[in-house]
C-alpha cells in the first residue's frame, strides 16, 4: 500500500471516531438535562359544572324520538 493510502485510511477512521464522539456527547448531555431537570406537577381541577362530560342537558346531537334507530334506518332494503 502506498503512503498515500494509509494517510486516506487513518483520516477515515479519525473521521469515524469524531462522529462516534459526537454522538456519544449529544446523547449524554440529553440524558443529563433530563435527569436535572425539576417535574412539573400540574394541580388536577375537577372541572367546572355544566361542562363535558358532565351536560345537565340532552344533547341534541343524539337521537330522539323522531329519528328511528340505527338498525331501522337502513335504506335500500
Amino acid at each position: 500500500m502506498s503512503a498515500a493510502a494509509v494517510m486516506a485510511i487513518i483520516l477515515f477512521l479519525f473521521f469515524l471516531v469524531g462522529i462516534a464522539v459526537g454522538v456519544l456527547v449529544v446523547i449524554a448531555v440529553s440524558a443529563r438535562r433530563a435527569h436535572k431537570a425539576v417535574p412539573q406537577i400540574r394541580p388536577v381541577a375537577p372541572p367546572p359544572p355544566g361542562t363535558w362530560p358532565y351536560l345537565p342537558e340532552h344533547d341534541p346531537d343524539e337521537g330522539g324520538p323522531d329519528e328511528p334507530p340505527w338498525w331501522h334506518a337502513r335504506g335500500g332494503d
